[in-house]
């Protein structure tokens, strides 16, 4: 997952039924090249409606708090049995910044702090900025934020037998992450400096070895790798507008789809989303065959899905209302029919953000989802969400405490 300092607007959702945007959507085959900057012929997409029904759901533990550091939850990442909160100011052994990772599992039906993960405790390495995990595996960089942040290799970490989390390997020497991702044996980064759009690593035989990087064409198009997602057999890599002159970045983002065949990781297709000004792409998580895409300048999610080696839009969900911003698509998860997407600036009557479960799409026009806030007064809600094996887990913020929420199926 990935986190990017922003400018806060706060909008209001007012009532639960949400228009669609009126866009178009850009789908390319896999026998094309991705978009342009300029002269994209869009295929006009409808409206379609998003109706959104409040939900309460109670959180079965909620952690953090005045006795941890103020970037608890900058980065979080769950296996479903075990939730992994990144703490990267954290003082480790008088070290400023050196960071850790806090870990946290059901001991006796409540879920406790079981252990922390600590990396080379160097003042200002900020380790846990960035995290990942699957089944037994943890992977943990971090990003840069702040002026004199160290480049830390990426870690992996792994457990057996119900030890603790012993270092296994590092992947990297000095590295800032934008993005990285983990499924099985399968991560996949995306680092400051790397070559291509994403590097992929595979495990056999308990060794971790780097299969190479991925490409993709019009690379050098105005965008950049902002974000990785990985089911093991897809990878997702979003490519928004890049920052600078407005002659220099692309009008809209791209996602590039790879996929594994006979062992070699090949370019699929592109994706896109709505015209105009959009970071779609900025957001990505890939699951079964489908995938969940935010962009959250347009407060707009994509789901698409794959039939025959072939992705198609599913749905489109648009939580814009007016003049208003919630940055809907900041954040997105999925697992199996699990589809989450964060909104952490929308606001409410004493509450400031949610989480929206997205209904199964269906080939009705009728758009649906089911929203969440947090359970007390919130200042900023979902900014950081990760879901699996039927356990959900959302950051939010009260004054200056951080806390985060764990959710059961």
């Amino acid at each position: 997952m990935h986190r990017r300092t922003r400018r806060a607007v706060v909008g209001s959702l007012g009532t639960g039924s949400l228009a669609g945007l009126c866009g178009c959507l850009q789908v390319f085959s896999e026998a094309t090249s991705g978009p342009g900057c300029d002269g994209e012929n869009w295929e006009p997409v409808s409206p379609r409606p998003f109706t959104a029904s409040a939900t309460a759901r109670t959180p079965v533990a909620t952690v953090g708090g005045p006795n941890r550091s103020d970037s608890f939850g900058q980065a979080v990442a769950t296996t479903g049995e075990t939730v992994f909160v990144g703490v990267p100011q954290a003082t480790v052994d008088g070290k400023e910044k050196a960071g850790i990772v806090a870990a946290f599992e059901r001991v006796r039906g409540r879920w406790e702090q079981t252990a922390r993960v600590a990396g080379r405790t160097q003042a200002r390495d900020y380790f846990g900025g960035q995290l990942a995990a699957s089944g037994s595996t943890l992977l943990v960089g971090n990003e840069y934020n702040y002026s004199g942040t160290s480049r830390i290799p990426v870690s992996v970490f792994e457990r057996s037998d119900g030890d603790g989390w012993a270092l296994r390997t590092e992947l990297t020497d000095g590295v800032y992450v934008e993005s990285m991702a983990v499924a099985d044996d399968t991560a996949v980064l995306r680092t400051e400096d790397g070559d291509g759009l994403a590097t992929v690593f595979e495990r056999k035989n308990g060794e971790w070895n780097q299969r190479g990087s991925l490409f993709a064409d019009n690379r050098d198009d105005g965008r950049v790798g902002h974000s990785v997602a990985t089911d093991g057999e897809t990878i997702l890599v979003g490519a928004p507008p890049r920052a600078g002159p407005r002659c220099r970045r692309a009008k809209s983002g791209v996602v590039h789809v790879f996929g594994r065949s006979d062992g070699v990781w090949r370019y699929r297709t592109t994706l896109s989303g709505a015209t105009g000004s959009d970071h779609f792409g900025w957001s990505v998580s890939v699951a079964d065959g489908r995938a969940v895409i935010g962009d959250h300048s347009n407060d707009t999610a994509y789901v698409f899905g794959r039939s025959d080696d072939r992705w198609s839009r599913e749905q489109m969900y648009t939580a814009t209302s007016g003049d208003s911003h919630q940055y809907f698509g900041d954040t997105v998860a999925a697992d199996g029919e699990t589809l989450l997407v964060g909104a952490p600036q929308a606001s409410f009557d004493d509450t400031v953000g949610a989480i929206y479960d997205l209904e199964h799409p269906s080939s009705t026009d009728n758009s649906r989802a089911n929203y969440f806030t947090a359970s007390g007064r919130s200042q900023q809600f979902g900014d950081a969400i990760a879901t699996a094996g039927g356990t959900t887990i959302a950051t939010e913020r009260r004054s200056d405490e951080r806390f985060v929420a764990i959710y059961e199926q």
